[in-house]
């Protein structure tokens, strides 16, 4: 049976004006080797896969191994508490792999932590539903060596804290904020197993972002000064990113409280910590927080201090990041510029934003996004409700 050719490997090598020689002598393969992994007839090792997406500087997924990283997954089985493997139940479609078909529990870590930041790429780009069916996969996998001591379990816990981060988000955008905190709890849980720091104060401030759309607003201060404390008492370094993400935070929660000289000194301190290329960050993979986070937070503050101009400023400085933010980041700061301008009182700009923020909403699948908007517009019915152009805007909830 013919096997399906990877088109994404080859573009990818392509786009670079590679030859498949200088590829395979990067890899450590030989050359006939390396046109099997394009022509789909063989699929790389764990060591060689890793090599290419090092070379490529692209995830296994962009490199057209995501069924790959599933299906060597779903290959391993739980049994009396250690991590063996079985057969594939298909393996007439599924490529040659190169090597043992049994990679180590250490292999297994490694592609799941490639495939984990995978998936934090998706989430940022609306992959809902495709997420919804791997993270069960994933979690199920990681139960044993997470709960089993031995060498191993440490990193198996972080991968298992990211789990549940990526699964209280999914919630969150669900507007389900019960499930969303039970699960950003357990990531809080599982990153402290791990005695990753890093993981647990990113584990925190999702709650905190948890707790702020439940507009729990004391939860919320509660969670960013608990990750600020495991910063001052721990002697390892923490990511320069969570630190500005912890100010910028602050900083919202102060202006909320109308405390506008805190505000303004902790959002000081975030755009002063805050890493100039962020995606280089360590936490990047499981944080996809780029500049834009800080326009989020800047916009946010002088919107409780009462200064909407200067808010419009900030969230207008999104449009000038290169690249542009991914589809997630997208729709939330069009919602924002929407109300922002309603705000204003700046009826056109409000039903241009509106209109674009709701189709950006539903193209991500985020509830979320989609119930604050339709707040947003019934708001703006409370002003404009004469206006043709606010009621043509009904058609857009219809559905």
């Amino acid at each position: 049976m013919s096997k399906k050719q990877n088109t994404l490997l080859r573009s990818a090598r392509l786009k670079k004006s590679w030859t498949p020689e200088f590829v395979s002598g990067k890899v450590g393969v030989s050359r006939y080797t390396y046109i099997r992994w394009e022509e789909g007839l063989q699929a790389p090792r764990l060591t060689s896969l890793q090599a290419l997406c090092s070379i490529f500087e692209m995830s296994p997924t962009e490199l057209g191994f995501a069924e790959l990283l599933e299906e060597r997954m779903r290959s391993r089985s739980s049994l009396n508490g250690k991590t063996t493997l079985r057969p594939p139940t298909d393996s007439l479609e599924l490529p040659t792999i190169e090597g043992p078909q049994e990679p180590t529990l250490t292999e297994a870590l490694a592609m799941w932590s490639m495939g984990l930041a995978s998936c934090w790429r998706l989430y940022m780009i609306g992959g809902q539903s495709e997420l919804e069916r791997l993270l069960p996969t994933y979690l199920a996998q990681l139960t044993a060596p997470t709960l089993h001591p031995g060498p191993e379990q440490r990193s198996a816990a972080s991968l298992t804290a990211q789990v549940y981060q990526l699964m209280a988000m999914l919630e969150l955008q669900r507007g389900d904020f019960v499930s969303a905190q039970m699960n950003g709890t357990q990531a809080v849980v599982y990153s402290q197993l791990a005695k990753n720091w890093n993981l647990y104060i990113a584990s925190q401030l999702r709650m905190a972002t948890v707790f702020t759309q439940r507009k729990r607003i004391g939860a919320a201060l509660g969670a960013y000064n608990d990750a600020l404390k495991r910063i001052n008492t721990i002697s390892e370094t923490i990511s320069p990113l969570l630190h500005g993400w912890i100010f910028a935070g602050l900083a919202e929660i102060q202006a909320a409280m109308n405390h506008e000289q805190e505000a303004m000194q902790f959002l000081r301190l975030a755009m002063a910590v805050f890493p100039e290329r962020p995606e280089e960050d360590a936490t990047f993979a499981y944080t996809y927080c780029d500049r834009s986070l800080l326009y989020y937070y800047q916009g946010h503050v002088f919107l409780h201090l009462g200064e909407p101009r200067l808010a419009w400023d900030a969230f207008a400085q999104v449009d000038e990041l290169k690249p542009a933010p991914p589809e997630r980041t997208r729709a939330e700061f069009l919602r924002l510029k929407a109300y922002t301008s309603l705000v204003l009182g700046n009826m056109v700009q409000s039903c241009i934003y509106l209109e674009a923020a709701t189709r950006a909403a539903q193209a991500i699948s985020s509830d979320l996004i989609h119930s604050q908007i339709y707040g947003l517009y019934e708001h703006m019915l409370s002003i404009w409700g004469q206006e043709p152009r606010v009621r043509s805007l009904a058609h857009l909830f219809q559905n």
